[in-house]
């Protein structure tokens, strides 16, 4: 039977010794340097043999490890070029109205901000993740259908003239060592590297998008003034370059399609084959409309001048949070009123740099963004598994790599029935 290929690891090559008899500790494989697996990670062993392959940390030490995540990642967002400019204007209105207007101490409303900062702020961050979404359901339709294209082209086979083997039919009798004569008037024998050549078509359309889909955007600010006109013209250009290779090597595989009518394919299943690289440029528009297309340049110029100066319209209530209910300043008071000042500005930086790392939905390097050239990487991968599997008969028997392997006293790893965890029995936890 073949057996599913697996990365010859030193986790593998060591699992594999437990088939032939030989044993080791359980908590002992797999630990990375100094991580104790015994009291600090577990294997979830109910989920399956696959899922059993990932050391995850205990729930103590996870939310440990996620705090210490989420703050770094605050911390990333937070302090930016921006960040300079926002702390100065936090700091300065304080000191300027404690300075020069100290009996302007009133308690403002947060109204105004609400709805002219954090509400607009709000919908352009959902406008940009929801543009993400679209644009990653076409990239895996995109995906889904290059592979089921390439199948189409590489397996379908119709009736040929005695038996159904019209694909292979190479319109030579069978008593000239041919595989038979073709039907009239579809006549044209399918060369026998039809299915390499759309392979090879399919992947260079999957660089082709990987390289169009990592071009800078445009939709900048700068972009309107004259510091920004090369970069946006560079751009354009670019796009265009990418988009009219793209659409060429679409329609190419209509070329092939006509290639299997030729050779006597039905024009009902070449219809099929049509339709489905109909739907490749359908999902290629879709990308293309989110790749060009960005939020209003307007609102986010607005947003981002008005976090800046936001501090000195609310100078009043600085002062009147560093006066308190007694009326009295402190240095300690003037300090937190700084602080207040500075969180506020620092928070909506965070919020406004969110929304600019997701307004490109395949920004390379973030992690809020579309992984292209992963998902590109998974869509060559598929259809190199398909052509390599074609070598097989499709009711061969498959088995998996975590099916062969098995670890030892697998009694002892799930003795606990009401938990998910691992119970290291043989080192003692």
């Amino acid at each position: 039977p073949r057996r599913a290929l697996m990365p010859d690891s030193a986790e593998t090559r060591e699992m594999r010794q437990f088939g032939r008899g030989g044993s080791m500790e359980i908590c002992s494989t797999t630990t990375e340097p100094g991580v104790c697996c015994r009291c600090c990670r577990y294997r979830r062993v109910k989920r399956g043999q696959l899922a059993s392959k990932v050391l995850v940390p205990r729930k103590a030490l996870r939310v440990w490890f996620d705090f210490g995540a989420q703050a770094y990642v605050v911390w990333d967002l937070m302090f930016v070029p921006d960040t300079a400019l926002a702390l100065t204007s936090a700091f300065a209105s304080v000191l300027f109205f404690h300075e020069y207007l100290d009996d302007l101490a009133v308690n403002l409303s947060w109204t105004a901000v609400t709805m002219l900062i954090a509400f607009p702020l709000q919908n352009a961050i959902r406008e940009a993740y929801r543009r993400r979404e679209v644009a990653l359901q076409a990239l895996v339709e995109f995906r889904a259908t290059m592979l089921n294209v390439y199948l189409a082209n590489s397996v379908w086979d119709w009736p040929g003239a005695e038996t159904y083997n019209g694909r292979f039919e190479d319109d030579r009798p069978k008593d000239q060592g041919g595989v038979g004569l073709k039907k009239k008037p579809c006549n044209i024998p399918l060369s026998a590297d039809h299915a390499d050549r759309v392979e090879k078509v399919l992947l260079r359309i999957c660089d082709a998008t990987q390289e169009f889909l990592l071009i800078p955007r445009a939709g900048h600010a700068r972009n309107e003034l004259v510091c920004g006109r090369t970069e946006l013209v560079e751009i354009e250009h670019a796009v265009a370059i990418g988009r009219e290779t793209i659409l060429r090597l679409l329609a190419r595989l209509h070329r092939a399609t006509e290639d299997l009518k030729a050779a006597g394919m039905p024009a009902n299943e070449a219809s099929r084959i049509n339709q489905y690289n109909m739907f490749l440029v359908k999902d290629f528009e879709k990308l293309y409309a989110a790749k060009t297309y960005n939020t209003p340049i307007g609102m986010r110029a607005v947003l981002r001048v008005v976090i800046q100066i936001l501090p000195f319209f609310y100078g009043p209530y600085w002062l009147h949070v560093a006066k308190g209910d007694n009326g009295k300043k402190s240095l300690y008071s003037i300090v937190f009123a700084m602080c207040f000042s500075s969180l506020i500005s620092l928070l909506l930086i965070a919020m406004s740099n969110l929304e600019e790392h997701i307004e490109n939905p395949f920004k390379h390097g973030n992690r809020e963004t579309i992984r292209v050239k992963e998902e590109m990487a998974d869509a060559k991968l598929a259809i190199r598994c398909a052509a390599e599997d074609m070598r097989e008969t499709w009711y061969q028997k498959v088995i998996f790599d975590w099916e062969v392997v098995r670890a030892p006293n697998s009694a002892n790893w799930d003795s606990d029935e009401s938990s998910d965890e691992t119970s290291c029995a043989d080192c003692g936890t």
